[in-house]
């Protein structure tokens, strides 16, 4: 996802997704041709309060999703970062919450918007021009933000709190069909509604359908994965490059052994990784020591399976080295993780 980081909160990376200038220029638009209580049409300073309006949409979507991201903080998950895009903003956990954990966590976003729309909702009594008129906007816009979030659809709060309490009842993988199920429904519902009312409901129907989706794919590849370690899907014969070794020689070297990245070792200890793609246009003569990665991404060989997983789909790596104890003991790659994917399935394993 194409974004530019705007700053962080308690070393959770805020960053903004491109379409938002889309999203500014449309609110913006919606808000000025909407009339009162959920737009500024004939309102005094109607285009200077669409763009407000439109601007604090935004700063209510990520204050939403940062109640999500500081308790889960407080629970312990590690959140790497919020992203805000066309369709509202999203925070990326290191590992999902499950059963309480997932309720609670999903819960706060909304109440974040509740608690935002009835501080809106004081302010409008005040009576003030302009004022009265913008907060009853807003009171509005965040109350439906909060319900909105509340349908039981992927990848929508509701869908997680649901899942949250089923988890406890059935257990996540039904709790995750369930919910995915309901989602892909209710997207069709709205999308049949958003064709004759509303393309933009439409669009959102589109984005649940293939968030629920979503979710119901990442959750049969977690079943399968978590039965697994590392230890059980690696490849242990690995061929390693001497930092010493030069551009030239190491071309020769990927032609002779058909893997485009491979660790580079010094006296058995990994301490970069290369790929054919860090060299191009390297001189020939260059050592790999001068060119290779240092920050070099690894796994334990007691890690869980899925968490090689979500490495190499997060990341992009394609090949991760497993270290024990200091010493390389095997690599994880791709191609390891879709022939298991298609042993366990053929299998029928979930």
């Amino acid at each position: 996802m194409s974004s530019v980081k705007i700053f962080s909160v308690k070393g959770i990376d805020v960053k903004v997704h491109y379409s938002l200038i889309l999203v500014i220029f449309l609110f913006s638009y919606v808000f000025y041709v909407m009339p009162p209580p959920y737009g500024f049409r004939d309102v005094s300073y109607s285009l200077p309060l669409s763009i407000l309006a439109s601007v604090s949409l935004l700063i209510s979507v990520l204050l939403h999703e940062l109640g999500h991201s500081l308790l889960s903080l407080r629970k312990g998950i590690r959140v790497r970062e919020i992203i805000l895009f066309i369709f509202g903003g999203i925070a990326v956990l290191e590992t999902q919450p499950k059963g309480k954990d997932e309720l609670v966590v999903s819960l706060v976003g909304p109440l974040v918007s509740l608690v935002i729309a009835f501080a809106f909702y004081l302010i409008s009594l005040s009576g003030i021009p302009l004022l009265k008129e913008f907060s009853d906007v807003f009171f509005r816009v965040n109350l439906v933000i909060a319900l909105f979030n509340l349908l039981p659809a992927f990848p929508l709060d509701g869908g997680r709190i649901l899942r949250g309490y089923l988890t406890e009842k059935i257990g996540f993988r039904k709790a995750t069909i369930i919910c995915g199920e309901l989602g892909k429904s209710l997207a069709i519902f709205l999308a049949i509604i958003g064709l004759f009312y509303n393309i933009w409901l439409t669009l959102i129907a589109i984005f649940i359908y293939l968030g629920a989706s979503e979710e119901e794919k990442l959750s049969k590849i977690e079943s399968i994965f978590e039965k697994l370690r590392v230890r059980d899907i690696m490849t242990r014969y690995v061929k390693t490059v001497s930092p010493e070794m030069t551009v030239e020689e190491f071309i020769e070297f990927v032609f002779e052994n058909k893997h485009l990245g491979y660790p580079v070792t010094d006296n058995g200890k990994v301490i970069g990784m290369i790929t054919l793609h860090d060299v191009v246009g390297k001189d020939k003569h260059m050592k790999i020591k001068d060119i290779m990665k240092t920050n070099v991404v690894s796994l334990s060989p007691d890690d869980s399976a899925f968490k090689a997983f979500k490495i190499v789909n997060e990341t992009g790596l394609g090949r991760i080295p497993v270290i024990e104890n200091g010493k390389l003991v095997g690599i994880v790659s791709k191609t390891d993780l879709v022939r298991v994917m298609q042993i366990m399935e053929v299998l029928n394993v979930e």
